[in-house]
């Protein structure tokens, strides 16, 4: 129905009743918040793949993400809430992939796409990537910092192991990324949540 609206000029973007909200930023620190309509997402299953949402957009829409993501390193998705799935934000590397045009004077259906191992699961306020460290040595009995279930932990400024003071080197990762659920799944006894605050850390803060 909505591809012969669109063949016959009936509709300029077909406007379903959840739109996809997409916050992104330039590297030149640009922004654009659009909507997406009709989109899907298709998730790699490994890092080593490519991740991609298509969706309908207005033809002004398309050429400001045309604009930001046409940089040498892409752009950054701060959020993009498809319905049915968890809200996710990736830095840097988004780029446009393609577009098309249906039917004179039609929307643009266009794609966008980043590498997998970027995604990450987008911050409840404000947007922007979710990032878990994961120590280099394992957290002591004193550590006071949130950990996770994939291993990795958010450092507490007065935490003596990672706090401010100590200095802490880290590797991070996309909090609820690929990475994320795969060190989550290797871990004994892990309940597969890589986002989720470890329940022995919320019982170590209570005393």
């Amino acid at each position: 129905m909505v591809a012969w609206l669109l063949d016959h000029d009936k509709i300029a973007v077909p406007l379903g009743p959840d739109p996809a909200p997409l916050a992104v930023t330039g590297a030149g620190r640009a922004e654009c918040s659009i909507r997406f309509y009709d989109a899907v997402l298709d998730l790699a299953h490994d890092a080593a793949g490519e991740d991609r949402v298509t969706a309908w957009c207005t033809e002004a829409d398309a050429e400001a993400l045309a604009e930001l993501t046409a940089g040498e390193c892409g752009a950054t998705v701060r959020r993009l809430a498809v319905p049915g799935a968890a809200p996710l934000a990736v830095t840097g590397e988004v780029r446009v992939r393609s577009r098309y045009r249906s039917g004179e004077g039609a929307g643009l259906r266009l794609t966008l796409a980043w590498p997998a191992g970027l995604r990450g699961t987008a911050a409840p306020v404000g947007g922007g990537l979710v990032r878990h460290g994961a120590p280099l040595a394992a957290p002591g009995d004193a550590c006071w910092c949130t950990r996770h279930d994939c291993g990795g932990l958010v450092p507490t400024p007065g935490c003596t192991e990672h706090g401010t003071a100590a200095a802490p080197a880290m590797e991070w990762h996309p909090g609820g990324g690929i990475r994320c659920a795969d060190l989550a799944r290797r871990r004994p006894g892990s309940a597969g949540r890589p986002c989720a605050p470890s329940p022995s850390q919320a019982r170590r803060r209570l005393r």
